[in-house]
């Protein structure tokens, strides 16, 4: 999707300092308020409650609801935090974040919700709106199901040493897609598929995700 001024974000990309984190895609403007308001609607009815009860208006309630979204995609990046059960409640949160925050102008396309020293830091991806030829990143997921579990390359030769080490349970799509395409835009995904025939093993379905600029997406030849 290119060239589209939106009012929501297309994509949250959920960043640690070990290129660990989530890759989370947004298609509707309700799709996006409705992760949002999974989060923080019971917070803004309680604020609202409270002011009620008091006889007064909310104060400093924007504050508080940005305040309670940063504190719980904190949580995130705790090296306990168990990444597979934490999908669902972190594609809320991060969504809860970007529309709490005060942009300038229209949200970012893409948003970057990462570590900075000790602080939390919410950002526009601009680096995923550019193709190196490379994966900036690789999402386990897809836009379709939302996106999912994602890791994330600063350069060619980190890309290179992740996909050219053997496969695990836990990191296997780069390896994947290096051996698929000679160049790629920032932004892979795949999903697992079910056999297609009893007795076959599981296959892996690779997409181009671009954002703005058109990226290239060359396979490889093919060995005879």
């Amino acid at each position: 999707m290119a060239g589209v001024d939106l009012e929501h974000p297309e994509v949250i990309f959920v960043k640690r300092l070990d290129g660990t984190g989530y890759g989370f895609f947004y298609s509707t403007p309700a799709q996006f308020d409705n992760a949002a308001n999974g989060f923080i609607y019971p917070i803004k009815e309680r604020i609202k409650q409270e002011a009620e009860a008091k006889n007064e208006l909310p104060m400093n309630a924007d504050e508080l609801c940005l305040k309670a979204s940063i504190t719980s995609i904190e949580k995130v990046f705790d090296p306990n935090w168990d990444d597979p059960a934490g999908i669902d409640g972190t594609r809320c949160v991060a969504a809860s974040c970007v529309a709490e925050t005060k942009w300038d102008d229209v949200i970012p396309k893409c948003i970057v919700i990462e570590q900075a020293g000790d602080e939390i830091v919410i950002r526009e991806g601009f680096e995923f709106l550019e193709h190196p030829g490379y994966p900036l990143c690789v999402v386990i997921g897809s836009k379709a199901d939302g996106g999912g579990l994602c890791t994330f390359f600063d350069t060619e030769e980190e890309f290179r040493a992740h996909a050219t080490k053997p496969p695990s349970d836990k990191v296997w799509l780069p390896q994947l897609i290096y051996r698929l395409y000679k160049r790629t835009p920032s932004i892979m995904t795949g999903i697992p598929t079910p056999p297609s025939e009893e007795g076959k093993g599981i296959g892996v379905e690779c997409h181009a995700y671009t954002l703005n600029r058109k990226g290239q997406l060359i396979e490889r030849a093919r060995r005879r």
